[in-house]
């Protein structure tokens, strides 16, 4: 069976958001770049956010020196800390702003921010190495989109004959092949195997369904919480089933709540204090990682005096996503804020 989901004709695929995080820039600097974050269709999005949780960085080079082995970062505005980086060990793109104060910054990409052209130039460098995060959101989409009964089984994800991506709900697992490009992967084909075929070439760069859709909500303006949950009580039911440093604090402080006690949509708001739109947001990121329920049968407490954390596939949502206990992690504490492992952006 072959499963084509591009968009009507004519019309351009949806392109990811991507976060940006920026450091040492004053308040005016920010807002012009903010103002200039603009790529022709095609193109990703890009958004301003909070420094820890973005996808690629930007710094400000008038502002950066090397220190004791470091980087550091002055501050652009009064209420911004220094920070302090070891750019081997940063896992996402960097850009500096010119000119740089320090001869020694190993800047592999720098752009004039009096210049719209060379800010879009360094847009289009920062996209282009975020390759995999772009090709985990088309598959993502694809797999948000399909029907329940088309999320069950193997599909080999191919394009003339060349297999780009293998996804099995059936384990719980998926692998994408290096340097996979998300056009490709827009207009390949979904191709049902027999439930044998669901070996993952060594060479590709494993994920699983969950890890996918994840990317996918985490960077779509599309409203995808089921409205039960904000009618409904939302219980805790597992951990996330993706790596837990993908989880941003807000996201860690209601799971928090939520393991504590169950609780509505206006409940968390009130507990938490976040705005709505972030909390709906952040459920929805962790309804597609089955983390949360409305079902009290399904919650972590019924489950727990069961003994028995097998999802119910009969019923419709994305619980065939986590089919592979090897791909839930279990976590002993959910406190917040804090960072519960090294992190990579998501």
């Amino acid at each position: 069976m072959s499963i084509s989901d591009l968009d009507d004709v004519g019309v351009l695929p949806e392109q990811p958001i991507l976060w940006l995080g920026m450091a040492g820039f004053s308040a005016e600097q920010r807002a012009l770049l903010q103002s200039r974050l603009v790529l022709p269709d095609g193109h990703a999005r890009w958004r301003v956010c909070s420094f820890g949780e973005a996808d690629a960085w930007w710094i400000n080079g008038a502002k950066a020196t090397m220190a004791d082995g470091g980087l550091r970062v002055a501050g652009g505005a009064p209420t911004e800390r220094p920070l302090k980086l070891h750019l081997g060990e940063v896992d996402r793109p960097v850009a500096f702003a010119l000119p740089l104060a320090s001869a020694g910054v190993d800047a592999r990409c720098t752009f004039d921010p009096a210049s719209e052209a060379s800010i879009q130039g360094a847009l289009a460098q920062c996209e282009s190495w975020l390759w995999l995060t772009r090709a985990e959101f088309v598959l993502g989409r694809r797999i948000v989109r399909r029907e329940p009964e088309a999320r069950r089984g193997v599909y080999h994800v191919n394009l003339a004959g060349k297999l780009l991506a293998v996804i099995d709900f059936q384990q719980g697992r998926a692998a994408i092949l290096p340097r996979a490009h998300p056009v490709d992967l827009w207009e390949a084909q979904w191709d049902k195997r027999p439930v044998g075929a669901h070996d993952l070439p060594e060479s590709f760069i494993p994920s699983s369904p969950a890890q996918l859709a994840w990317a996918y909500v985490r960077r779509t303006d599309h409203d995808l919480l089921p409205p039960r949950y904000r009618a409904d009580t939302i219980h805790y039911r597992r951990a996330p089933g993706v790596p837990l440093r993908w989880l941003r604090d807000s996201q860690l402080m209601l799971l928090r709540e939520l393991s504590v006690q169950p609780a509505t949509l206006a409940t968390l708001r009130q507990l938490t204090g976040l705005a709505m739109t972030q909390i709906e947001h952040d459920l929805t990121c962790l309804y597609y990682a089955g983390a949360i329920t409305t079902r009290a049968g399904k919650s972590a407490a019924r489950d727990s005096a069961r003994r028995d954390s097998e999802p119910n596939l009969s019923e419709p949502g994305f619980e065939s996503l986590l089919r592979a206990d090897a791909h839930v992690q279990q976590a002993s504490d959910l406190t917040a804020p804090a960072r519960l492992e090294r992190w990579r952006p998501r």
